[in-house]
């Protein structure tokens, strides 16, 4: 590369940035993760604190059983999402490991419970949830368009 190459303007450092890496901190319950964007407080910094509200959404009781137990689904998913990033950086962490199993476990619950009393919301559950279906049931629920869960 010669001079005429190179770049020949001046720039300016507007900020430099140091990130530590991540340590195990105990996560938050999952109705709070969901709210606070991820499931370690450690991480939680509120540069512009929101007002408190009680987001408590599972036991809100306009709720219908079956939203509640959507939001449940959401919620676990939402913990394995963020668990994944830590356990990317974190391969061998015992308890991040032994939370995300606990969480694969428990979202595989209540996906088959939600199809048992509702439908299907993923091909997995078809087996899990109604073992005893006697053709593809993938698209028995009301689909999103058509005024099925967001």
């Amino acid at each position: 590369m010669n001079s005429s190459d190179s770049c020949t303007c001046k720039s300016e450092t507007l900020a430099m940035t140091t990130t530590p890496m991540q340590t195990w901190c105990d996560p938050y319950d999952l109705d709070t993760a969901l709210g606070a964007g991820t499931i370690f407080p450690c991480l939680n910094l509120e540069f512009f604190l929101a007002k408190e509200k009680n987001s408590a959404v599972c036991g809100n009781p306009t709720l219908s059983a079956e939203d509640k137990l959507l939001t449940q689904i959401y919620q676990v998913s939402f913990g394995i999402n963020d668990l994944t990033l830590y356990l990317d950086t974190h391969p061998d962490c015992e308890q991040g490991l032994s939370l995300f199993k606990e969480l694969l476990r428990k979202r595989l619950d209540l996906l088959a419970e939600y199809a048992k009393t509702a439908h299907p919301l993923t091909q997995l559950s078809i087996v899990t949830g109604t073992p005893e279906a006697t053709s593809y049931g993938w698209d028995d629920g009301p689909m999103p368009w058509e005024g099925g869960h967001n």
